[in-house]
This record gives C-alpha cells, sequence and structure tokens, in this order.
C-alpha cells in the first residue's frame, strides 16, 4: 500500500511540473531576457537563401503554372481536404 501512495505521488508531480512547465509563459516581455539558447517553433519567418536563383527556376515556374492550370477544374478522387 505505502509503494502505491509512493507511486502516486511520483506521477503527481510529474503532471504537476509538466502543467507549470506548459503554463510558463515564452515571451520575453514577462521579465526574462533573451540570453538563452534559440526555442523551436517560433521566429519569425525563415530566412530566404542567399545567392542567385537556380538557372532552371524560370522553366520550373512556367512549368508548374501549366501543371496547376491544366489540373484546377478536375474533381478530386481522395476525401483528403473535403
Amino acid at each position: 500500500m505505502l509503494f502505491m501512495v509512493f507511486v502516486f505521488a511520483i506521477g503527481f508531480a510529474f503532471v504537476a511540473l509538466a502543467l507549470v512547465r506548459m503554463s510558463r509563459s515564452d515571451g520575453p516581455d514577462e521579465g526574462g531576457g533573451d540570453d538563452g539558447p534559440p526555442r523551436r517553433g517560433g521566429g519569425g519567418p525563415r530566412p530566404r537563401p542567399g545567392g542567385p536563383e537556380p538557372l532552371w527556376w524560370p522553366q520550373f515556374e512556367r512549368d508548374f503554372r501549366a501543371y496547376v492550370s491544366a489540373h484546377a477544374g478536375r474533381e478530386r478522387i481522395s476525401g483528403v481536404g473535403s
């Protein structure tokens, strides 16, 4: 019986710790600084790759535009997205 109480207490502590960590604000306006490592999932737009565009890119855009316009009126087969 004592073992079950111990296991319950440990489980409760893990759940409480998880709830506290999830409810914590990640914004820098809550008093914390921005000294830590970057967090996953946020942070604004992705950086664009530098340099000139590839030589094949204009042809790809033309081919893709033609593909999309040719398939725009087709009926969807799968039920995904409906």
